[in-house]
């Protein structure tokens, strides 16, 4: 795929849940939750410095292959999956996300351009 997009400068939609393999042929990463855009930005920030708290658990899930670097701390989340036919109010992560607060059940969270360069729909991160 990296030698088409070399040879003929094209550009290609990849979703996958394996993040290793997304961020090994992507020059930017959006994530999404329930079928929204949670964090969007270049692939080193979202995969290094991940902002979202929903893009800080999916990237704490991935193994680590070194044996002497396995000691990276999972973020589990808690909670149920809500059924993307019925969406929880405001912020469809708030449910399962360790920082929600009474406003995040109030209004979707608009995206803000953070300090990594990516895209966050969070108020509550930096």
């Amino acid at each position: 795929m990296e030698d088409l997009q070399k040879e003929f400068g094209m550009s290609y939609l990849f979703i996958a849940h394996d993040l290793s393999v997304v961020y090994h042929i992507s020059q930017r990463i959006a994530v999404m939750y329930l079928g929204s855009m949670v964090e969007i930005g270049s692939a080193d920030a979202v995969y290094f410095e991940p902002t979202h708290p929903y893009s800080r658990a999916l990237i704490s899930s991935v193994p680590e292959p070194d044996p002497t670097r396995r000691n990276k701390k999972r973020i589990v989340l808690q909670g149920d999956i809500p059924t993307p036919l019925n969406k929880p109010s405001g912020c469809a992560f708030r449910t399962r996300c360790p920082m929600a607060q009474q406003s995040c059940a109030e209004a979707v969270p608009q995206t803000v351009l953070k300090n990594s360069g990516a895209l966050v729909a969070c108020p509550h991160v930096g």
